[in-house]
């Protein structure tokens, strides 16, 4: 797992936390706590404290700070950078209640609603705790922030920023207006990467703090997962939101193609073209008239198709080969050229898997999707009995391969080069034909606008969901198309 992550990873990580039963209220609580410690621990003599608090969680993080320190005999100033109704964080929100109750019986806390910057003075506090804006800094800082930040960079007391100083990129480290000018940024759970990359006189000495998020929040896929997502924006035009080729399809494996299909279409996905025999493509064309069916010479794919394929490659964002193929030789040649000639992200399933050769899957475009059995055959290897061997295993063949490998089984391993994820979702019912051809089609249409490591789990979380829906409406008597109704 990684040990630095971008805002929105920390996003995702934040809400699979509470998809795992663990309230946001909770974090907030650990993260405000363990500042209070660490400045308790490190700063015992220097008791007057100002804090700084915007809108969000990080200001309600600064609430709980005040509150901790106050058990320890801190003075704390508390100055809400916004009118109490304004604040938008349901967990701030709670705790700013309790700062008004604790406010009005502990006379070493002082509390000033600042809505303009002439409010906003000079300030000789031993220490200062940023806690305006995190990580939700977004273009030019308004006031009365901008001053505040004026206020504290100018003021001679220690500078400690939570979680990332205000004004400082998140994500890429850059001021794009003014930012607080740290001694230390206490960061919660993991660093952020801008947090590496920003100037050392911005974030000062950079300390990670546990908030008590564990460890299956980020090794297993979760609701926050789906927030790495992208929508179609307002102003698109058509081909902007993804476009990608399903190459399968024989006369016996016609429905395969079809539920790829049918899945690209549930992620918004603008254009789906399929190439498949003639004796296939007539009867594909009539399942839905979105799709663009082209049709090549012959029962079997060949490379007399590829004069059809190859501008069709140029055209769209991703590609997904083996679908309902078969296994005839004149396949194989066929699709072993494709992943030789393109750059493109190539999905490789089902029939597929067992015709290409795996040193073709080395060029880093690419996501294997192999049950047991399948990646028995293509890696030529034995799965381990232990759980945590096969994820060792999968890791390690994905770095050797310079690819991304969807291993499906009870817990899907999904790996790549550098990272891994788990799956727990879905049940023993999904052994009915054309899942797998619905989690290819998943994967396909989502690495058109996210990486293939994300698509890949992502597609293997979405899919699970829908299966336990279909089990809990309809039992285990459901079907492949009963889970497409529900992605």
């Amino acid at each position: 797992m990684k040990e630095v992550l971008t805002p929105l990873e920390m996003r995702a990580v934040d809400k699979n936390t509470e998809y795992n039963n663990i309230p946001t209220l909770v974090l907030m609580e650990n993260a405000g706590a363990s500042i209070a410690h660490y400045i308790v621990n490190k700063y015992p003599d220097k008791k007057k404290i100002s804090i700084y608090s915007g809108k969000g969680g990080n200001g309600g993080d600064g609430f709980v700070i005040a509150r901790h320190l106050l058990n320890y005999g801190y003075h704390i100033h508390l100055y809400l950078l916004t009118r109490p109704e304004n604040i938008n964080n349901n967990d701030s929100k709670i705790n700013w209640e309790s700062i008004k109750i604790i406010s009005e019986t502990n006379k070493n806390l002082k509390v000033y609603k600042i809505t303009d910057s002439t409010q906003l003075k000079p300030d000789n506090s031993d220490i200062i705790i940023d806690a305006i804006l995190g990580t939700g800094v977004n273009g030019k800082i308004r006031q009365p922030t901008a001053k505040a930040i004026d206020t504290i960079n100018y003021s001679p007391a220690i500078r400690i920023s939570v979680d990332v100083p205000s004004g400082l990129d998140p994500e890429t480290g850059a001021v794009h207006d003014k930012s607080v000018i740290a001694h230390e940024t206490l960061t919660l759970h993991k660093a952020k990467t801008g947090l590496l990359s920003a100037e050392e006189k911005y974030v000062g000495h950079v300390e990670v703090l546990d908030i008590g998020i564990p460890r299956v929040s980020e090794e297993y896929v979760g609701e926050g997962d789906l927030l790495k997502l992208s929508t179609p924006r307002v102003n698109s035009h058509k081909g902007e939101n993804g476009s990608v080729l399903i190459i399968g399809s024989n006369p016996d494996y016609i429905g395969a193609v079809i539920f790829a299909a049918q899945a690209c279409t549930s992620q918004s996905i603008d254009l789906i073209y399929i190439v498949a025999p003639e004796s296939s493509a007539n009867l594909i064309k009539q399942y839905n008239p979105e799709f663009i069916v082209r049709s090549v010479p012959g029962n079997v794919l060949s490379m007399n198709g590829y004069e059809v394929i190859e501008p069709l490659i140029s055209k769209v964002d991703s590609i997904l080969i083996g679908s309902g193929a078969g296994l005839d030789d004149k396949t194989r040649e066929l699709f072993n050229h494709i992943l030789c000639k393109t750059d493109k992200p190539v999905i490789i399933d089902a029939d597929a898997l067992k015709l290409v050769d795996r040193e073709n899957i080395k060029k880093g475009n690419v996501i294997v999707t192999p049950h047991a059995f399948e990646f028995k055959k293509f890696f030529d290897c034995e799965l381990p009995d232990k759980f945590d061997d096969r994820i060792d295993m999968v890791c390690k063949l994905a770095k050797e391969y310079n690819t991304i490998i969807l291993l499906k089984g009870v817990v899907d391993i999904i790996a790549s080069p550098d990272d891994y994820k788990l799956n727990r979702t879905g049940n023993q019912g999904m052994t009915v034909g054309g899942t797998g051809d619905i989690l290819a089609g998943l994967t396909t249409a989502i690495s058109t606008k996210n990486s293939l490591f994300e698509a890949a789990y992502i597609a293997c979380f979405i899919l699970g969901v829908a299966g336990d829906k279909a089990l809990d409406n309809y039992g285990f008597n459901y079907s492949s198309n009963d889970i497409l109704k529900l992605i």
